[in-house]
């Protein structure tokens, strides 16, 4: 299933940016599957020679070999943050059948956080983004990620954008819904307005 469907992204939105773990972070593990593999192929025709326990042993290795390399690729394409125009969505696989998709709207951001932890980290510039909410009823948290200071700049820059246009619009609302009811206006409401029409243009002015 595509990002777009997972999320439901709507007609009017746009995905931004996907976020996954950085290589660095997981590479030992498909490093761990690969060696159980090349070593139990290598020692394949040995364990043969023992017969069924042999046939037994190989077959479990290469299971766990192949296993290994197949979860961490599930894990590590499937634990993503989407960063749309209007919101942020963590993408978090907990096992095979098993997924948590939370979202967070710009307006219910409080502060976006990042950790850098050990050495690997600092040296190769990947760590978490926390993002905790206004109502502070749960945290979006991403880790290892590369380069995590700039995704939370980019979430900043986004975030300004969108209570930007949230106002703009909410503004140009107001003004629909004023000039609909102006014929509906007593002529001391309009007198009252145009008052205070010409003190707004001559504080301009001025």
């Amino acid at each position: 299933m595509s990002i777009a469907k997972k999320i439901n992204l709507k007609d009017d939105e746009k995905i931004v940016s996907v976020v996954g773990p950085h290589l660095l972070a997981y590479i030992w593990k498909y490093l761990l599957g690969l060696a159980l593999l090349f070593v139990f192929s290598f020692f394949m025709f040995t364990l043969f020679s023992y017969g069924l326990w042999g046939d037994m042993i190989y077959g479990l290795g290469m299971f766990l070999g192949i296993y290994i390399i197949l979860h961490t690729w599930l894990m590590n394409h499937s634990n993503v943050l989407v960063v749309t125009s209007d919101r942020v969505v963590d993408i978090h696989r907990l096992g095979w059948f098993d997924e948590i998709i939370s979202s967070v709207s710009y307006l219910d951001i409080k502060d976006v956080a990042v950790r850098k932890k050990g050495i690997a980290q600092s040296l190769f510039n990947f760590g978490g983004i926390a993002i905790a909410t206004k109502s502070q009823q749960f945290v979006l948290e991403i880790l290892n990620i590369s380069n995590p200071a700039k995704h939370q700049l980019l979430l900043a820059d986004i975030s300004q954008q969108y209570k930007q246009d949230i106002k703009i619009a909410n503004m140009q609302v107001i003004y629909n819904n004023f000039i609909k009811i102006i014929p509906d206006l007593t002529d001391g409401d309009l007198a009252e307005v145009k008052t205070l029409i010409d003190e707004q243009l001559g504080s301009d002015v001025v």
